[in-house]
């Protein structure tokens, strides 16, 4: 019985080291962990110039 324990110990020892290790290093490769917001990013359309030739097609 006093082995069940020391195996039950054991495991539980490894599986705490590796969920620690786990968590370092998938926020030590993420950057340190939270995010940066974005700006949101205008169309494309609203940021090209109108050019003539479009407009004339485009036009009845």
């Amino acid at each position: 019985m006093a082995m069940l324990k020391l195996e039950q110990l054991a495991a539980l020892v490894v599986a705490a080291g590796l969920a620690i290790v786990s968590y370092l290093l998938f926020f030590s490769w993420a950057g340190g962990g939270g995010y940066e917001r974005r700006e949101r990013a205008e169309p494309q359309a609203r940021l090209m110039p109108e050019a003539p030739e479009l407009k004339d097609r485009l036009s009845p």
